[in-house]
């Protein structure tokens, strides 16, 4: 498909999807790619009211294995629990950290464990209700870019940052938050300098052992934590510029995102260069989630746009602009009952659009009632000209007898001049 800055659905995208999405300006939005009559329809899940320069998206993730939660977190110290009713409906719980901002979010044992930028990881009991309570706190260093959950094990999170002090780390919450894994930083270089280290994201490759990090100086590396704490493969960059900001991983494949704009596919098995190209991007790439079929990609990017890209054949399935800076995306398959109401709804409304045509077509085809105080008033009123040809007619009476004695002096001085 060509590149194009319009809102776009490809033909052979039919899978029933919904989109989540967290903006540069706080607003929460709800996309449905999967409704035919309306793909683009945007609905805010927050209130609007209360934003400003602080309630950026910061953290979006999914609360539980069923999808029907929603951990949000913003650049101040708030979080939000977004419950997704069946119908539709939408409930919000709104939870106070002592710091900010949330760069990450996870849900355990119903404690919401929340990474901060200053290298906190706090965890609050959600059993006191709106009760404040005292915040458990793990120290992993002075900043934190990111905190990942394993999905598989959610009792394992991963955290990643800038500098050495701060690079990846791997925490059992069943077991106080103990420290089971810090990696290592390669070996120097030629120059004997250290490698620069800044761990911007971070993805579990199915399961709580094997993790995935990027980075913002270049590189893409693989660590098992069972093996050693070296990376057992990498890839650097040797392009200039090339900073990566986003990454999610899934089977043998690494999808990452770089603040120019290039989403790129890697293989764990290969990875001395990329395997996919994805195209369509004009801004950073912000946020990466496949869905749980590891066919779909959703990415947010800075130029407003999320898009949805098949992530085998690399095409670009759907295209949406959000009105504002996407920084995060969440994607999941829409539930049985979901299905069907959307389908009742289409139905609904196809059947009403179809019953209004065919009133708008017996309409043309019955005959109008006829006025006839209209009709009299037409046939009183004087056609436009009448009165301008009527004087002409008179007036051309009045000349007829001048015009006759001239005809007939004519004639007779005709004759006098053939007698002579």
């Amino acid at each position: 498909m060509k590149w194009t800055t319009s809102n776009l659905k490809h033909a052979n995208y039919t899978a029933k999807h919904e989109l989540f999405v967290g903006t540069h300006t706080g607003s929460f939005k709800h996309l449905m790619p999967a409704a035919d009559k309306s793909p683009y329809e945007q609905s805010n899940l927050s209130d609007l009211s209360g934003l400003d320069k602080e309630s950026r998206v910061t953290a979006l993730a999914f609360g539980n294995e069923a999808q029907t939660e929603i951990l949000l977190g913003r650049a101040k110290n708030i979080a939000e629990l977004h419950s997704l009713g069946i119908n539709g409906g939408v409930s919000t719980r709104n939870v106070n950290f002592t710091a900010a901002p949330i760069v990450g979010l996870a849900r355990y044992n119903n404690n919401l464990i929340a990474g901060i930028g200053n290298g906190q990881i706090q965890s609050l009991s959600l059993d006191h209700g709106d009760e404040e309570t005292e915040a458990v706190i793990i120290q992993t260093g002075d900043q934190m870019d990111h905190l990942r959950q394993c999905s598989t094990a959610t009792n394992i999170i991963a955290t990643g940052g800038k500098a050495r002090q701060n690079n990846l780390k791997v925490y059992d919450l069943s077991a106080d938050g103990k420290q089971i894994f810090n990696s290592k930083n390669l070996p120097n270089d030629y120059l004997q300098l250290e490698v620069p280290v800044w761990d911007s994201d971070i993805g579990f490759v199915d399961g709580p052992s094997v993790l995935a990090t990027c980075s913002r100086h270049g590189y893409v590396r693989l660590y098992d934590t069972r093996k050693q704490r070296r990376p057992v493969t990498h890839f650097a960059s040797e392009e200039h510029g090339m900073s990566f900001a986003a990454l999610v991983a899934r089977g043998n494949y690494i999808y990452t995102g770089t603040t120019m704009g290039a989403l790129k596919a890697f293989d764990t098995r290969c990875m001395k260069t990329h395997c996919h190209t994805y195209k369509g991007f004009t801004g950073g790439i912000s946020d990466l989630h496949l869905d749980e079929t590891g066919k779909y990609l959703s990415s947010a990017s800075l130029d407003r746009y999320v898009r949805v890209h098949d992530a085998d054949s690399t095409v670009l399935l759907y295209q949406c602009y959000v009105k504002s800076k996407a920084t995060k995306v969440l994607i999941r398959q829409l539930s049985g009952q979901q299905q069907q109401e959307q389908e009742s709804e289409e139905d609904v409304a196809e059947g009403e659009e179809k019953k209004s045509r065919k009133d708008i077509k017996n309409n043309k085809r019955q005959p109008q009632a006829v006025d006839a105080e209209y009709e009299d008033m037409f046939q009183q009123m004087a056609t436009v000209g009448d009165s301008d040809d009527d004087d002409d007619d008179e007036a051309a009476k009045k000349q007829t007898p001048v015009a006759t004695k001239r005809k007939a002096l004519k004639q007779t001085l005709k004759t006098k001049k053939k007698k002579q």
